[in-house]
């Protein structure tokens, strides 16, 4: 999935982060599907829609990516999809909304961050959204 098709609308009763600004590594707060949730086969598709406020770029050599997690548990954690790179050019950070795309099988979700460089630091918000994907 193209990481710049943002499918709309957002589900407040979906989201996984409100406004929040990381330093480090971030394991998401979970979103429970429910005890009934079984997609079955490989799972439902899925992305987590990452809307990226302000990305600190001042060393050039920060970055960021996002992934979706899943977990059967919420304790043991999966990736479930694969991980996307918010795009930077030079000392600016590309600021807005990425897909985080993934296949969904478990009841626990979460999107996952990595960052790294000298003195990184991304304010973001994010949601689940299941609406864009056919099944």
């Amino acid at each position: 999935m193209n990481k710049n098709f943002i499918p709309t609308p957002q589900d407040e009763a979906m989201r996984l982060e409100a406004s929040i600004t990381k330093t480090a590594n971030f394991a998401g707060t979970a979103f429970d599907q429910g005890i009934g949730f079984a997609p079955g086969g490989v799972g439902m598709p899925a992305v987590a829609v990452v809307n990226v406020t302000a990305a600190d770029r001042a060393s050039t050599d920060e970055t960021y990516s996002f992934v979706l997690q899943e977990s059967n548990d919420n304790a043991s954690w999966n990736d479930c999809g694969a991980a996307q790179t918010v795009d930077v050019a030079g000392s600016a950070a590309t600021l807005g909304a990425i897909s985080v795309a993934g296949m969904i099988s478990k009841r626990y979700v979460r999107v996952g961050l990595t960052v790294g460089g000298t003195t990184p630091s991304i304010t973001y918000e994010a949601w689940l959204n299941t609406n864009a994907c056919p099944t």
